[in-house]
């Protein structure tokens, strides 16, 4: 009698290390189920469940994300038979980062801007065009309301952007405001009284660096040429505000020299990282550990929501005695205008050209915009672990800073978020941008250049050696490492026609003539 005994015994606990192997499956918040999903789990139409798998910018919370794929899967296993699962791609190398997710082929959707080079990856199919698709997600296009037009490329639409409304904070310097009072500084309001600033926090915090990101030329550029021009190709031409379609080299400006200039001087005197042209390309994670250990009292190279949201939440719980404060390089010094849309300026969710579910992942992308569980899921997270709701309010009043969940980069949408509720002065702060920016935005109306996008097609090949000039020449010249900047500034421009400066600037012109006549 003992040998069937033992024999039912381990069949019994063969089928119990089964089921726990599935249940584990199940509830592990990321499951290698493979990209059709597990077999055994079907969506409402009796098919397999698939697996879609995706990346997104921050770092995974601490604890809540077993609650938030159970929450997750049951919305997306009844509406769309599929699951997915998000890989968190820490902010600092993003770019490289991004790149080789791309080249891996395992995601089905992908987020990225200018930051990561999403048009360069488009050019070159990496993502599918949803054009033919848009039929299947009518709530979605409603929901944009003709504005996917304006990030079509060649009439292919690579991605869904983040929807943005008018108002709220552009690119600035987050400060210690208690520092400032303390030692009778003027309020900030222009590079004056911000470089002030910076100088007696290196006093104060001799061992830092106040600046360690290559990008601050391009807070220089803004606040002391912001005002007289706007950008049209980025880090190369821009066009003045009076004739916004005539092309100008933005190296030939007088305005580019002043900021080269104000690099150098602030280079030399120890304000600028020696280190800089090692940075990352993007420093703000150094940043913020520097900060929260008290090491330095500013960032002057961020985005107000990305400080909003990742900053001042961790730094009040670890520091509730310190004022915050924040200048904003676009508010008083770039033209407010009503925001639209460009693959070149804006956020956002792709999918894989390699994918097998393009459908279902556009649709987790409608849903994504258009139901407010499923915003409010994949923006902030599980309610009461990553977030709470005080009234018609976000807040994180109680939540660890560790547990507070990055949203699903690109989503944002102003249309579908709540307003955030935030410690001490920063509520002050985060009001008075939104209802200040809005005001001027709706008052300037649509930009000039709204609807504006310069086809890099005929002249790949420059814009690739002007790159290639730009990071050897210009960009060391522009964080302050130069002996001469006359003689480095010529040698960069002669360097910059030798790779086609001329042609591409003869291009733009013609883009821009025919933008012009089109208006």
């Amino acid at each position: 009698m003992r040998k069937p005994v033992r024999t039912i015994g381990a069949l019994l606990t063969c089928i119990f290390f089964i089921v726990f192997i599935l249940s584990a499956c199940w509830h592990d918040p990321s499951p290698d189920l493979g990209e059709e999903g597990n077999p055994d789990i079907r969506g409402p139409d009796g098919q397999p469940v698939v697996q879609l798998k995706g990346i997104t910018m921050g770092r995974e919370p601490a604890s809540g994300m077993d609650r938030f794929y159970q929450q997750l899967d049951a919305l997306t296993i009844r509406d769309l038979g599929a699951t997915i699962r998000f890989d968190f791609i820490p902010w600092g190398d993003e770019k490289n980062q991004i790149s080789r997710a791309i080249a891996s082929k395992e995601y089905d959707l992908y987020v990225g801007g200018a930051w990561s080079d999403f048009t360069s990856f488009a050019a070159r199919n990496a993502f599918a065009n949803l054009t033919p698709l848009l039929d299947q997600v009518p709530d979605l296009v409603s929901h944009y309301d003709g504005k996917l037009n304006s990030v079509m490329i060649h009439g292919r639409l690579f991605g869904i952007p983040q929807y943005n409304m008018p108002g709220g904070g552009g690119e600035g310097m987050l400060f210690r405001d208690d520092l400032r009072k303390a030692w009778g500084l003027p309020e900030i309001k222009d590079l004056e009284s911000a470089e002030k600033y910076l100088y007696k926090a290196k006093e104060a915090y001799p061992d830092t660096p106040m600046i360690n990101d290559k990008r601050f030329a391009d807070n220089l550029w803004t606040l002391i040429a912001g005002s007289k021009y706007l950008d049209v190709v980025k880090g190369y031409a821009v066009v003045s505000v009076d004739e916004p379609y005539k092309a100008l080299s933005m190296y030939e400006t007088p305005e580019y020299k002043q900021v080269l200039l104000r690099a150098k001087h602030w280079y030399e005197d120890g304000i600028v990282s020696r280190k800089i042209l090692a940075a990352q390309g993007n420093a703000t994670s150094e940043t913020l550990e520097w900060m929260k250990a008290d090491k330095k009292p500013l960032e002057f190279n961020n985005h107000f929501g990305a400080v909003s949201s990742g900053y001042i939440g961790v730094l009040k719980e670890l520091f509730p005695e310190f004022e915050y404060g924040w200048f904003d390089y676009y508010l008083d010094h770039v033209p407010n205008y009503m925001p639209y849309m460009t693959p070149d300026s804006i956020t956002m969710i792709s999918v894989g050209a390699h994918s097998k579910h393009k459908e279902i992942a556009l649709k987790l992308i409608e849903k994504a915009h258009t139901d407010r569980t499923y915003y409010n899921l994949l923006l902030y997270g599980v309610e009461g672990e990553n977030y709470n709701l005080e009234g018609d309010y976000i807040s994180y009043a109680g939540i660890k800073a560790e547990n507070k969940k990055p949203g699903w980069t690109g989503l944002y949408d102003g249309s579908m978020s709540l307003m955030e509720k935030y410690p001490g002065e920063w509520q002050t702060i985060v009001e008075h941008l939104h209802s200040e920016g809005a005001k001027r935005a709706e008052a300037n109306g649509e930009s000039p250049l709204a609807g504006f996008r310069f086809d890099t097609g005929p002249i790949t090949a420059e814009l690739a050696a002007m790159e290639a000039v730009r990071s050897h020449y210009l960009v060391p010249l522009s964080v302050g490492m130069s002996e001469g900047i006359d003689a480095d500034l010529a040698l960069a421009r002669q360097r910059m026609n030798e790779a086609g400066f001329p042609s591409f600037m003869k291009e733009l012109q013609n883009q821009l003539d025919a933008f012009a006549d089109m208006k």
